[in-house]
């Protein structure tokens, strides 16, 4: 349910003065707090206001409604998933290590615990709020499988792999990584994996991988 509209803002504030973004800062990093514990709809602007150590009237002031304010959360969380993927590591000339290396960080932050608070979060609320739906899909998944198949391909071209489809060969590398225990650990039924586990998880995948894909080299 949307809250009630607040009480008029100060007349005094001159329209165009610049809103104090540590108070704007504050009150998103207190309604994605609340977003991702509570879900949308129990959250409401005064306990937004009070998580920050802000006035109702201050919250309105940055942020039309609730729904705006969700919208701006969630806008700011898929630039932080996109930045997160600029910082994978590259691939290199030793193909099975430069996957092993690159599918570990990949499903490492896939499990960063903001990323799995915005999942959760978009997956109840993506129906009442498609184009954020569509947003995170482009900052995130979209994203990342975009980014895995150019690296795929730049090793294709190289003359390690061969890839009929490098759409698809990506999109299976990236499921062999997560594979069952990604949803495991983003349904709550069992903890993080040990870096070992992780380990274990992707060198098994690349392998299997490998075996579909690399170009034999001759003897």
């Amino acid at each position: 349910m949307t809250d009630a509209q607040p009480p008029l803002s100060d007349p005094k504030r001159s329209v165009g003065r610049p809103k104090d973004m540590a108070k704007r800062n504050a009150m998103m990093d207190a309604a994605a707090c609340l977003f991702f514990r509570n879900g949308l709809e129990a959250v409401t602007m005064e306990a937004v206001a009070r998580e920050a150590g802000v006035s109702k009237v201050t919250v309105y002031g940055h942020f039309a409604s609730k729904e705006a304010l969700f919208g701006s959360v969630i806008r700011r969380e898929t630039a932080t998933i996109r930045q997160g993927l600029s910082q994978l590591p590259d691939t290199h000339d030793a193909v099975r290590q430069s996957l092993i290396d690159v599918g570990v960080s990949m499903v490492r932050f896939l499990l960063e615990p903001h990323v799995l608070a915005v999942e959760r979060v978009m997956s109840h609320q993506g129906e009442q709020h498609p184009k954020l739906l569509l947003a995170f899909f482009e900052a995130g998944p979209w994203a990342m499988l975009q980014w895995l198949q150019e690296k795929l391909e730049g090793l294709a071209s190289a003359g390690h792999l061969s890839l009929p489809d490098p759409e698809r060969a990506a999109d299976q590398l990236c499921s062999m990584w997560q594979g069952m225990l990604t949803k495991e650990v983003r349904m709550g039924v069992r903890p993080p994996p040990t870096e070992e586990e992780l380990q274990r998880q992707i060198t098994s995948a690349v392998d299997v991988f490998l075996a579909a894909y690399a170009v034999s080299k001759p003897a």
